[in-house]
């Protein structure tokens, strides 16, 4: 008796139906790996291979018999997972997170292993470990292919650039074609600008979306104004143009007036 590994890292079993169609119509063209477990096999390799055979009602499967212990098994599950192409963004971030952060493997490791190139590993792990692009990924928000694209944008406008391109829902191509236009790496005119403006006024402009006119005090209404105006200053500025805006006064100086 074959049983499913308990610690096989998707979550999910895609494709099963036409994977059951393929195996009725050509057979199974490549057998299952498992390893002697007690009294049963324990399946360390094919996990949908074994289910679509199920589904089909075959009572055996062909399988290849690996004498290893259950935590290379483990290891081998991992790999064989991340060699097909079907894994979700959050299984394939959490196998690539077992092998680079739990069992300390390097990239050349990681990459020599599942088949792929050292840039497609290291890219891969990039996204994950960056603390918007990854979680964004996983909750479908952003492509892995857009967050690589995102990778090449510096640190401090990266969150806005990802940020503007969920809400406009962009693909790969118009997040590619944004970044060179805006070349961030030799953008002289934001130099000794406070890092992090791009992300408030997104925050900014979110915020007052949600505004209603009877939840506005006077004093609000005046500020309103005097910010609407000075931002008119500055869109009608031409770049290069020395400082727009007058300083906004101290706290001493408005109560020096007061008097």
């Amino acid at each position: 008796m074959i049983t499913a590994s308990q610690r096989n890292p998707r979550r999910r079993l895609h494709g099963i139906d036409e994977l059951a169609a393929s195996l009725a119509s050509h057979g199974l063209l490549q057998p299952v790996l498992v390893r002697r477990s007690d009294d049963h096999f324990e399946l360390v390799a094919g996990h949908r291979r074994l289910a679509a055979a199920v589904q089909l009602g075959w009572e055996g499967i062909p399988g290849i018999v690996q004498s290893v212990g259950e935590d290379q098994a483990y290891l081998l599950t991992i790999v064989e997972n991340l060699q097909r192409e079907d894994l979700s963004a959050r299984e394939e971030s959490d196998a690539l997170a077992i092998l680079v952060k739990e069992r300390k493997w390097s990239t050349h490791q990681v990459a020599a292993a599942i088949q792929r190139s050292q840039a497609y590993v290291s890219k891969r792990l990039r996204v994950f470990e960056d603390q918007m692009l990854g979680p964004a990924v996983v909750a479908g928000d952003l492509t892995v292919s857009a967050a690589e694209e995102l990778l090449t944008v510096p640190d401090r406008y990266r969150y806005e650039v990802a940020a503007r391109a969920i809400e406009a829902e962009w693909d790969v191509a118009r997040i590619r074609d944004y970044v060179r236009k805006r070349q961030f790496a030799s953008n002289r005119s934001r130099k000794g600008r406070q890092p992090g403006l791009e992300r408030r006024l997104h925050a900014l402009r979110f915020e007052l979306r949600d505004l209603t006119a009877d939840a506005l005090t006077e004093p609000d209404r005046r500020e309103l104004r005097l910010l609407f105006n000075e931002l008119a200053m500055l869109a009608r500025a031409k770049p290069g143009a020395p400082r727009i805006l007058p300083e906004l006064p101290t706290v001493g100086t408005r109560r020096a007036r007061a008097r």
